[in-house]
Parts: C-alpha cells; sequence; structure tokens
C-alpha cells in the first residue's frame, strides 16, 4: 500500500539554511521509514530566484538517488519559476501542467492530482477535475489554497493574509478525492470535509518566521487508515509568558525551569517573557530568572514591590479583597492591578 508523506511552504532561500536542512531531514526520515512519496504542496522556494540559485543543488543532493518519488506543485512564492525546462534531479516529479497533471504509484493504487497554483478556480479548472479519468484506487488532490475554514485567520506565511486560491470545503468535498493534501497555511491543520475525506496543513517543515511557534510537523497518510500528523527535530521557535505575584517567585521560576528543559531544545529558538511583580530584589530574582530558563532567552518585565507591600495603603486593600467572594484568579488579577498603580503612584512620590 502507498504511503505518502507531505509537507509544504518549504520557502527554500540562500540565506536561510535551517530551511535546506530541514527539507534533508523530512526526506531523509522518508527513507528511513519507507515511504513511497514525498509531496510538497507549494512554495518549495520562496522566490523564483532562489529557484535559479538552489535547483542546481537539489538536483545534485537531496533530489537524486532517493528509493521514492518526490511530486512537486507551484506555490504562489515560486509558480513563476517552473515556466520552462527546469529539471531538479531524478527523484522529482513537478507537475506543472495546465489545468494540473498526474502522478500514479509504481503499485497502481494510489494517484496524485497535482493542481499547479493559479490565482482562483474557475468553472473550467472545476469542470475538468470532475471529469477527470476515472482511476481505480486511493485518489489524492495536491494543491496550494486558502481553505474557508474555522482557522481562516491563522498566518499563512508573509503574504499579509490575502487568500491565493480561495476554496470552500463543499467546493473541494463535491470534487470527490479520497484525500486532500494542501500548502500556503504555516500551521499544522487537518479536518474531515463534508464528503468524509481528510484534508491538510502540515504547515512548515521549519519555522520562517518567529509567529511559528512549536515544533513543525509532517502529514503522513497511509491509504485506508487517513491521515496522522508527526513531529520533525527541525528548526522552530518557542516562546512562552509567564506572570509572577509577590511571593509567587519560587513556583514561578520552577515552571519556568521545567518548561526549559522541554522546549528549549537544540533546534529551537526559544524565549521566555516574564512580567508580574516580586517581593525579591529585582536583580536577584533576574539572575535567578536567566538560571531556570536556560538556555533560552529572556525578557525581565518583573519589578519588585517589597516597599510597597509594607505600604499602609497596600494593607487596606488586602483587608478589603479578603472580604470579597471572590475566587482566586479573580483576586490574583485585581491584586496585580493594584500593584500596577501603587507602583506608578510611588514612581511619581504621590504614596
Amino acid at each position: 500500500m502507498t504511503r505518502v508523506l507531505h509537507t509544504a511552504d518549504v520557502h527554500l532561500a540562500s540565506d536561510a539554511p535551517e530551511r535546506t536542512e530541514a527539507l534533508d531531514a523530512l526526506l531523509e526520515r522518508a527513507e528511513r521509514e519507507g515511504i513511497d512519496v514525498v509531496t510538497i504542496g507549494g512554495d518549495l522556494f520562496d522566490d523564483p530566484e532562489d529557484v535559479e540559485r538552489l535547483r542546481a543543488d537539489l538536483r545534485n543532493g537531496p533530489f537524486s538517488g532517493r528509493p521514492f518519488d518526490v511530486v512537486v506543485i507551484p506555490g504562489n512564492h515560486d509558480v513563476a519559476a517552473y515556466r520552462g525546462d527546469v529539471f531538479f534531479g531524478d527523484a522529482c516529479t513537478v507537475i506543472a501542467a495546465d489545468p494540473f497533471g498526474h502522478w500514479t504509484a509504481p503499485d497502481g493504487d494510489l494517484r496524485i492530482t497535482g493542481l499547479p497554483y493559479r490565482e482562483r478556480p474557475d468553472d473550467d479548472l472545476l469542470l475538468a477535475l470532475q471529469d477527470r479519468t476515472p482511476f481505480d484506487g486511493t485518489e489524492v488532490l495536491l494543491l496550494h489554497c486558502s481553505l474557508d475554514a474555522p482557522f481562516q485567520d491563522d498566518d499563512p506565511g508573509d503574504d499579509g493574509g490575502r487568500h491565493y486560491f480561495p476554496v470552500t470545503e463543499r467546493l473541494l468535498a463535491e470534487l470527490d478525492f479520497d484525500a486532500y493534501l494542501a500548502g500556503h497555511y504555516h500551521a499544522p491543520h487537518q479536518l474531515s470535509l463534508p464528503n468524509g475525506a481528510p484534508f491538510t496543513y502540515p504547515g512548515t517543515p521549519a519555522s520562517t518566521s518567529a509567529k511559528e511557534v512549536g515544533p513543525r510537523r509532517v502529514s503522513v497518510l497511509d491509504p485506508g487508515e487517513g491521515i496522522r500528523f508527526e513531529t520533525l527535530e527541525t528548526f522552530h521557535y518557542a516562546s512562552r509568558e509567564f506572570t509572577v505575584s509577590p511571593g509567587g517567585e519560587t513556583a514561578v521560576l520552577e515552571a519556568i525551569r521545567e518548561w526549559a528543559d522541554r522546549h528549549a531544545v537544540e533546534t529551537a529558538d526559544a524565549a521566555v517573557l516574564v512580567e508580574g511583580f516580586v517581593e525579591m530584589d529585582e536583580a536577584a530574582f533576574h539572575a535567578a530568572l536567566r538560571e531556570a530558563a536556560a538556555p533560552a532567552s529572556v525578557t525581565d518585565d518583573t519589578r519588585s514591590v517589597r516597599h510597597l507591600l509594607a505600604h499602609p495603603l497596600f494593607g487596606s486593600f488586602e483587608a478589603k479583597l479578603e472580604e470579597m467572594e471572590w475566587d482566586e484568579e479573580t483576586k490574583a488579577t485585581v491584586t496585580e492591578r493594584t500593584l500596577s498603580v501603587l507602583s506608578r503612584l510611588a514612581a511619581r512620590g504621590d504614596v
């Protein structure tokens, strides 16, 4: 049974070696795991100039001599680069034919219909897809699109939220494929279309901006079993915000230490932001914070309010707060806001 590993939005660029390393890593993984075909759902390159600069590297390296095929379609970033006689390697098939093309597995049990990027679907394209040559096996649609789904406001990269090749769940379902492998959105998403077929965005295999937070993923299609995500050990951003309250320094520092142990790994650009108020001396807390977060970078927006905690005005506030029938979370929020106000008043000499 033909197995597919799907990625998209690699955005190879000569000044971003981590993206090439991520592509190498997922291709090596595909080879180790006996994958039959790797699909790349558009934007393999960041722009057409990168195609010219990097094509030879792919031809002489990762896209040659593989025991599986790599099937690529153009995306909105690199569609212009595939117009002409380009060769990426003996393992690579580029589907750039208008309106679409096919790749069929050697075993004949799976066919991929590759849809090169265009601005929007039109009636002629949709009719051609519906009238495609029948196939007795698993049919997969590979496309680069903006799906009208609950996550449509998620970051699609650096395209300013523009919806390229906009499609709806119902429209795709009417095309009656067994699975849909997509690119364009840079975060992983998966859902079931109205015809019951799975649809997936794998997200970028390496973070291309600081907004792409968390370990990256690929989508694996096993016909008969559906699509699942698998985590990649590739470059990504990791970040976390913490809020500390007076007396809670030890607990927050321990939480930061635990987070850093899990997320500040070798492949991550990890960062911690801490805000709030502390009883400790500011220098002492900052030193403890850097130690707990290492090797993640630290932004320390905390302020010591030791002098305010002993002020009669804050004592009166605490007494009133005890009388309120609020939950602990509400009390903590009110306390933080009160300390913020008192801190500003103290800085002006008003308390």
